[in-house]
């Protein structure tokens, strides 16, 4: 027999006949018309070169060959229905890792709060974050090594799916009593302080260098860091200023850094968040960019209370 020419509407007649053990009822069973079941039935008995069912006593009593072939029968269909079947998802059951490529500043805002999330909702679900790699980011996520990147990207492949979180923007960060921050920070002190810079590129050259050269004037940088976590506890204990995201003021106050508004404009920029179709389809992976995306949310929320009224000293 080939199974390629096989009707699985075949097996479905087959197995309501041997559960019902008459013509008309096992058709009604499966929505079949008495002659429609008739037919399905002397096609299986072509297939299968046996009579399959035979009156008796008792009804359309199974062949020593039908008895044979029905716990096999009923297992294809078994298969057939679960693959077939919307199972719903219970992340509570969830199980695995998460891998995340983020920056040293998205770890530090969503980490509590996604170690937290997922520890009543996912208590199943681990959680890796890993270095942003930007090189080799493409290469990561369809090789499934990683599961969302978190940061701020520019071209990527159309196959890709992003969604933006988290809005930020820039503040200064200075330690207590910097003699100048005493009236506040405008930009003639500024220009007069030593400065810590994050960069990954090894240069002393970021935003705030080239909104000052727009205007003429320029800093002095006198540290670079590849690491934005590391910068309050630098700056609380020294003389530098340094230009941070707003998202780190929580890490500079409990350093012991005082916040204040940038004395020139800067850009704002909003991280994304980008996951690849698999992810997308995956009942497992739609649940985690919606719990990132709520915990983004949350944690922009939490920022927002840092500094009620615009206050930001």
């Amino acid at each position: 027999m080939n199974i390629n020419t096989l009707d699985l509407n075949l097996l479905k007649a087959f197995d309501a006949m041997y559960r019902e053990r008459h013509v008309g009822r096992a058709g009604e069973s499966i929505g079949l018309a008495q002659p429609s079941m008739s037919n399905a039935l002397n096609r299986l008995r072509v297939r299968f070169e046996d009579p399959l069912f035979q009156r008796g006593p008792g009804g359309m009593e199974p062949t020593s060959r039908a008895e044979e072939l029905a716990p096999k029968v009923q297992g294809v269909l078994s298969i057939v229905s679960e693959m077939l079947e919307q199972t719903e998802f219970d992340p509570k059951h969830a199980q695995g890792h998460i891998t995340v490529a983020a920056s040293d500043l998205a770890i530090l805002r969503l980490a509590p709060a996604m170690v937290t999330y997922y520890s009543v909702h996912a208590p199943n679900l681990g959680l890796r974050f890993v270095p942003m790699n930007k090189a080799d980011l493409v290469e990561q996520l369809d090789s499934e090594t990683v599961t969302l990147a978190i940061g701020t990207f520019g071209q990527l492949p159309a196959r890709f799916h992003r969604r933006t979180i988290m809005p930020d923007s820039f503040v200064c960060i200075a330690r207590r009593d910097h003699p100048l921050t005493r009236d506040g920070l405008t930009l003639e002190p500024f220009l007069k302080a030593r400065h810590a810079l994050m960069t990954l590129n090894n240069d002393k050259t970021g935003s705030v260098d080239k909104a000052l050269k727009r205007l003429g004037k320029s800093r002095q940088v006198v540290l670079t860091c590849a690491q934005f976590a590391l910068l309050p506890d630098i700056v609380a204990q020294s003389d530098l200023i340094a230009t941070v995201p707003t998202s780190l003021i929580p890490v500079a106050r409990r350093a012991g850094c005082d916040v204040f508004p940038t004395p020139l404009d800067l850009p704002k920029w909003e991280s994304e968040m980008v996951w690849t179709q698999k992810t997308a389809h995956e009942p497992l992976g739609r649940y985690i960019v919606d719990s990132f995306t709520e915990m983004s949310r949350s944690a922009e929320l939490d920022l927002g209370n840092e500094f009620p009224g615009g206050d930001i000293i």
